[in-house]
């Protein structure tokens, strides 16, 4: 019988900005009670991805009956941070300056100084001023009629998070791998369950981000369309340097007249002052290309790769880097297969539907495509067991290390 239990447990701080968590971790999985799983399966989401609670869960339970492992859901750090996964709109003081500045250039009087908007009622009242003043404006001849504004707002996630961007979020992962092994509802081989981490996009990024801080612990990564390099208008702070360039998106989708640009809240900054300073080190802890990190990681028993990519995908993960990524790790004797993905005649409709960002790819296509294959694999090649559990990044004038113990992982930097 298919069962289904959430968990809630501590999980990791905000070692990079001393931050204290204030939110305990959730987590959901997906088993059959009358069978041994021969995996551990996360089903990692994106970045405003899979927010249907239903069809996550309907996913979860048939890939368990249908494979027979446990599947794992994990709301990590920072999860909701699209307004359809639960964020909230607002305007920090960068916002409210832009908002000075661009209505003061268009010649628009608001009602009131911006400093005085505290609250989203506030913010969306000016905007709807904006809106309406813009719509009188081309009707009075002010305004060309395809004339708009570019405006920015923040968004804040659910349970008063943060974008810290990959660190916390892989950690997250990693600890809820930990607690089941020593803790789920089943046989888990003593603690030597294989985990494997699925993911399209963000969920992409951070299974193989999981791979990089554990990597005796994760035994393969399914993916599609990750970014193999961070991306600066992902990390929250990019309207510092131009909100038009950097911001995560936009839309017209609120307001006819007015394009907004959205951005999560961050305490990173590009002020090189400030101790949130996103420096160069914090860059390079957070990519997975980087050769140097590569070098250190294929020291430790190799993790099973496979990954799907359009080679058109060039505004959000570039296909030049995942092809470098891979070039890398087959080179250093990793088993990592890329689908570079070319051209018009493998959209087939089913499994590759165009050659945009995600390929119009359903995870649960990919999933029984390649999850068969992989345990298969690893069933071939077991993980060899790891004692030295500790892995060290250099980072430019930091010393990442990341060393699990007992049920959790930790991270600690030096300078």
């Amino acid at each position: 019988m298919l069962m289904s239990k959430t968990y809630e447990i501590d999980s990791c701080d905000d070692v990079e900005l001393s931050i204290k968590r204030e939110s305990k971790l959730e987590f959901k999985l997906c088993f059959d009670d009358e069978r041994k799983p021969q995996a551990l399966v996360f089903i990692i989401p994106g970045f405003g991805g899979d927010a249907n609670e239903n069809y996550r869960d309907h996913l979860a339970e048939t890939i368990a009956s249908d494979l027979n492992v446990a599947v794992v859901g994990v709301n990590y750090h920072c999860v909701g941070n699209r307004p359809q996964t639960g964020s909230t709109f607002y305007l920090d003081e960068i916002d409210k300056l832009i908002l000075d500045a661009t209505t003061q250039a268009a010649g628009i009087k608001l009602p009131y100084s911006v400093d005085k908007i505290q609250n989203y009622d506030q913010m969306s009242e000016i905007f709807h001023f904006i809106n309406q003043t813009l719509i009188e404006g081309k009707k009075e001849g002010r305004f060309r009629m395809d004339y708009f504004l570019n405006l920015h707002a923040s968004l804040k996630p659910t349970k008063n998070e943060y974008q810290n961007f990959g660190i916390m979020q892989a950690q997250d992962l990693i600890n809820v791998v930990l607690y089941l092994k020593n803790n789920a509802p089943f046989d888990t081989m003593g603690g030597g369950i294989p985990v494997i981490m699925i993911g399209s996009s963000h969920g992409g990024y951070l299974s193989h981000l999981a791979a990089k801080i554990a990597p005796w612990l994760i035994d393969g990564v399914i993916d599609n369309s990750s970014y193999a390099k961070f991306l600066w208008r992902l990390v929250g702070f990019g309207k510092e340097i131009d909100f038009m360039r950097y911001s995560e998106f936009n839309t017209f989708d609120f307001f006819q007249h007015i394009k907004v640009f959205c951005s999560t809240k961050t305490f990173w900054t590009s002020n090189s002052s400030s101790p949130y300073f996103f420096s160069p080190a914090r860059r390079m802890i957070r990519n997975i290309l980087e050769p140097s990190h590569l070098e250190v990681c294929a020291k430790f028993p190799s993790t099973h790769y496979v990954s799907y990519h359009s080679f058109y995908d060039k505004k959000i993960a570039p296909p030049e880097d995942k092809r470098e990524l891979y070039d890398f790790l087959k080179n250093n004797e990793f088993d990592a297969k890329l689908y570079m993905i070319k051209d018009e005649n493998q959209i087939d409709g089913k499994f590759i539907k165009s050659l945009e960002h995600g390929m119009g790819m359903s995870i649960k296509t990919l999933i029984k495509k390649e999850l068969p294959i992989m345990l298969e694999k690893i069933k071939k090649y077991p993980k060899k067991e790891c004692k030295d559990k500790s892995i060290s990044y250099p980072c430019e004038e930091l010393l990442y290390t990341f060393t699990q113990k007992e049920d959790k992982i930790f991270l600690e930097i030096k300078n």
